[in-house]
């Protein structure tokens, strides 16, 4: 895929990297909740009791005004570090609490040594499938119920969680593509808001990251990536305004990388954008990734992570602060976001009967039935029917006998961390879950283990024995000419799919191409000729292609990495308890130079290596990046250069029929039920600006979208309502937001390429 050579630079698992050693016991044990608060009696020179800080009913600013003055300059200092590796707060002093800032997109990630069982949501990008900002709202709820609930009330609290990520898959071979939310800013961030305003409900901050121009792995540590002013403004900060406009969002973490030459947490220019959103939290910088005191907190990096707190380099800072090193402004400001941050999570509050109360309940909510109802709910709604051959699906169970589970997925587990014989892989994704059924459990428990034949052909790690004792490994040509239906089971794993750990020049750390893994095509291939009867189940995180097979098979549903419920949920799905409802986030192309990125050069992407050593400096940069692709991400680029795609953005099918027909309101579309069974209806509104002189529109972009549930012959109207922002654009010739003048359009339907209500823009 890529024509250079270079030395690798790997310097495995740095203070950056090194999780599991970073968050050891030692650290912990500085404070722990309720212990940390009890060791006010026994410190000197403790602000009074009744100090207006310390009550929760005042407003936070108030709050924040008071605390303030009771500070010492060296605490001001503390409250910006950690008090170990993934913890923070911790100054008893003046009652802040410490608290846990633990991964997790699709759970909350306890460590190794821990190996404390979560419920196990799918993977985000399945929440961008769903379309349905109510879901996001009540999955980052109960994300953050379990992040508290799972650190029992003696332990240092879960008051973080360190995501969602929102940068933008514009390339298919991105490792973290199943971490985000798409390619799409707008569905990315709206999807972002709902998440973060339900961890926020109950006071576990998000850390939406990473800003700015993260959007691979390849030499992320060690990249300078730039881009044309109009893609950074339109494309990939878009999902931070969103999610700072529609949840005041508490928390920002920086990339890694350099953006135009400085590290993101040096780089005053990308926080002053944020700042000038609206952003009013805390800016973490990415473990590791705090480039030097002064340099990071007068760019705004206001939290130093990634090593324990040591109060003797603090001291350091004050001197220099002393001397005039620290922009007073800067410092003032970055205290308060700080300040803000704590007080919002409840830091100074977690003695509290009402705090009490609510860990109470949170540590109940682990692993409860409503948790598991709802990762079963999410998992249902984020399938995406991409292909039904004359209706072959649903399956009437009455008549399928034998079921042959074909493929290396068939009996894989996707937690990464989980203790199987599986090699562990880690990533800030990882879970350590109460269960994961594979589907070979799922289908035997619901045809039987004499009616279920299983033929993996093939797998992505080596295993013992398979999940279901006794159950015996055949041929798949053999299975599938036995069976009455072949369920491929295949896609991806997260040896392509995950994290890339080290510092510098890391080799294979996104994906080598957009193939199935391994020889799983040629494999489709001889089961389908066995049987034509194949339904192929896309266990992934990022567009594949389907090309070389796609003609052969009967049915084609993507159920991403779908967590604890997943196997049921396809089961379920195949025989019609389930009506399939999810949207494509991204396109699908038919091969890798469909995306823009990857017929620009080398870069375009991934990027060229400048300068190759067996040393890594601190802050060296080895490669660099030019987003020459600009606006055209996408659906949007597919569109501009007339690719057309296998899949388009937002395409889904059902088991049912929905039409959809103007409605008399401006920007509504009525919504007909007109199939014969109850469905989900994801409505899109898009928007046409007309060509301005010193820019060129998207054919169609992306501005807000609903999910509606009818039963047939049901109807419903749903209205969009005009933003300003529909028509704005960045111009990069007056460096600044723009209205777009002249006509336009509104085009309502249901995918990219499916649009027929339009309204005058």
């Amino acid at each position: 895929m890529r024509s250079f050579k270079a030395v690798a630079v790997i310097l495995a698992f740095t203070a950056g990297f090194a999780y599991a050693e970073a968050s050891g016991d030692d650290g912990y044990q500085f404070a722990h909740g309720k212990a940390a608060l009890s060791k006010l009696a026994a410190t000197t020179n403790v602000p009074p009791a009744d100090a207006l800080y310390r009550d929760p009913s005042q407003p936070i600013e108030r709050r924040i005004d008071d605390l303030i003055g009771y500070m010492e300059l060296r605490e001001k200092f503390a409250v910006g570090t950690m008090t170990a590796g993934l913890s923070a707060g911790g100054i008893p002093r003046i009652g802040l609490g410490d608290f846990r800032t633990p991964d997790g997109p699709n759970g909350p990630r306890t460590e190794f040594k821990e190996k404390k069982p979560v419920t196990y949501f799918p993977a985000p990008i399945a929440y961008a499938a769903c379309w349905d900002k109510a879901l996001a709202y009540e999955i980052g709820r109960a994300l953050g119920e379990e992040t508290r609930g799972v650190y029992r009330s003696d332990e240092v609290p879960g008051r973080m969680l360190l995501g969602p990520t929102v940068n933008i898959n514009r390339s298919p071979l991105g490792g973290r593509a199943f971490e985000n939310f798409g390619e799409d800013p707008v569905l990315s961030g709206k999807t972002a808001a709902q998440y973060c305003r339900g961890l926020q409900s109950v006071k576990v901050s998000p850390c939406i990251k990473h800003y700015l121009l993260n959007d691979q792995e390849w030499c992320r540590v060690v990249l300078d990536v730039d881009a044309p002013e109009r893609a950074v403004r339109e494309i990939y900060a878009r999902p931070f305004e969103i999610a700072v406009e529609e949840a005041d969002v508490w928390s920002v973490m920086n990339s890694y990388n350099a953006v135009r030459g400085k590290f993101a947490a040096n780089n005053l220019a990308l926080q002053e954008m944020l700042f000038g959103m609206g952003f009013t939290g805390s800016v973490f910088a990415d473990w590791g990734g705090f480039k030097a005191a002064e340099l990071s907190y007068n760019a705004g990096t206001t939290m130093w992570t990634g090593k324990t707190r040591d109060w003797q380099e603090i001291d350091g800072w004050v001197k220099r602060y002393k001397e005039g090193a620290f922009d007073e402004a800067r410092f003032q400001d970055n205290l308060r976001r700080n300040l803000r941050h704590a007080f919002r999570i409840g830091a100074f509050d977690m003695d509290t009967q009402a705090d009490r109360d609510e860990q109470r309940r949170c540590e109940e909510s682990v692993g409860s039935k409503a948790h598991l109802d709802l990762a079963s709910r999410t998992a249902a709604e984020s399938f995406v029917l991409l292909k039904n051959e004359g209706s072959f699906l649903p399956l009437d169970r009455a008549k399928v006998r034998k079921v042959a589970l074909v493929g290396p997925g068939a009996d894989q587990h996707y937690s990464m961390i989980d203790g199987r014989p599986e090699p562990l892989s880690g990533g800030a994704a990882a879970i350590v879950p109460l269960a994961e059924p594979t589907v070979l459990e799922a289908f035997v428990n619901e045809f039987g283990r004499e009616n279920v034949i299983f033929a993996p052909g093939f797998r992505y790690h080596l295993r013992n024995k398979p999940t279901v004792p006794g159950i015996v490994e055949r041929s798949p040509v053999a299975a599938a000419k036995e069976a009455d239906l072949v369920v491929f089971c295949g896609g991806t794993d997260h040896d392509y799919d995950q994290e890339a750990s080290g510092w510098g020049y890391v080799q294979n750390s996104d994906k080598p191409d957009i193939d199935l893994k391994g020889p799983q095509a040629r494999l489709i291939e001889r089961v389908a000729k066995a049987n034509p009867n194949v339904v192929v189940a896309l266990n992934i995180g990022s567009p594949v292609t389907v090309e070389p097979w796609d003609g052969l098979v009967k049915g084609i549903v993507v159920t991403w990495y779908s967590g604890q419920t997943g196997s049921k949920a396809l089961c379920d799905m195949i025989l019609g308890r389930i009506n399939p409802s999810g949207k494509l986030p991204y396109t699908f192309g038919r091969e890798l130079e469909d995306w823009p990125c990857h017929r620009m050069g080398e870069l375009c992407y991934p990027g060229v290596m400048t300068n190759i050593t067996e040393k890594v400096p601190p802050m060296a940069i080895f490669a660099k990046q030019y987003y020459a692709d600009g606006i055209w991400v996408g659906y949007r680029g597919f569109d501009h250069f007339g690719t057309e795609p296998k899949y388009p953005f937002g395409f889904g099918l059902s088991y049912t029929e929905f039409r959809l027909e103007k409605g008399s309101a401006p920007n509504s579309a009525i919504v007909r039920n007109v199939g014969g069974r109850e469905g989900r209806c994801v409505v899109q509104c898009y928007v046409a600006k007309p060509d301005q002189p010193d820019a060129e529109m998207p054919e169609k972009e992306l501005v807000d979208y609903a999910s509606v549930t009818l039963k047939p012959g049901e109807s419903q109207v749903v209205v969009f309502t005009p933003d300003a922002k529909w028509r704005r654009y960045w111009s990069e010739k007056a460096n600044g937001w723009r209205t777009a003048q002249g006509p336009g359009r509104v085009l309502i339907g249901t995918s990219s390429r499916d649009l027929p209500v339009s309204f005058g823009l």
